[in-house]
């Protein structure tokens, strides 16, 4: 029984579950390597599902600062999952346009700022993401 049925805990359960009870059911090796992928994949959603709107809420923050937007963040501002990733997205547009016009006018210094943004977006998802084991492929 889950004490705090989160999508993180339901989806770790269920990958759990496919291990220990169906993997040791399966003789057929294309489907155990199936399965193995799905347990994977499985493992990797559950990390990112704890801690997608936080990081998306912290980078849309960095970016905004970054950018020298004013704060978009506002209290009773929705936190539901499509809602973030809308205001993720257009963040990330603006990063883009940023890194765009600092190249364009050698704005080096902010150049460097803007990349540094990138750079601790990559380290956050490698972070979140796993290494991804690519389960009976080569």
């Amino acid at each position: 029984m889950l004490t705090q049925p989160t999508t993180d805990k339901i989806l770790l359960a269920i990958a759990d579950d496919l291990n220990a009870v169906v993997a040791p059911a399966i003789r057929d090796e294309q489907a155990k390597v199936l399965l193995g992928q799905a347990e994977q994949l499985l493992r990797r959603l559950s990390r990112r599902s704890a801690s997608e709107i936080a990081w998306m809420v912290e980078e849309i923050a960095q970016i905004e600062e970054a950018t020298g937007q004013e704060r978009s963040q506002a209290d009773g501002e929705s936190l539901l999952l499509s809602d973030v990733a809308e205001r993720y997205s257009r963040a990330s547009q603006a990063l883009a346009e940023a890194i765009d016009e600092a190249f364009e006018s050698g704005d080096s210094q902010k150049l460097g700022e803007l990349k540094q943004v990138l750079s601790s977006r990559i380290a956050r998802e490698q972070e979140i993401l796993g290494q991804l084991d690519l389960i009976g492929r080569g």
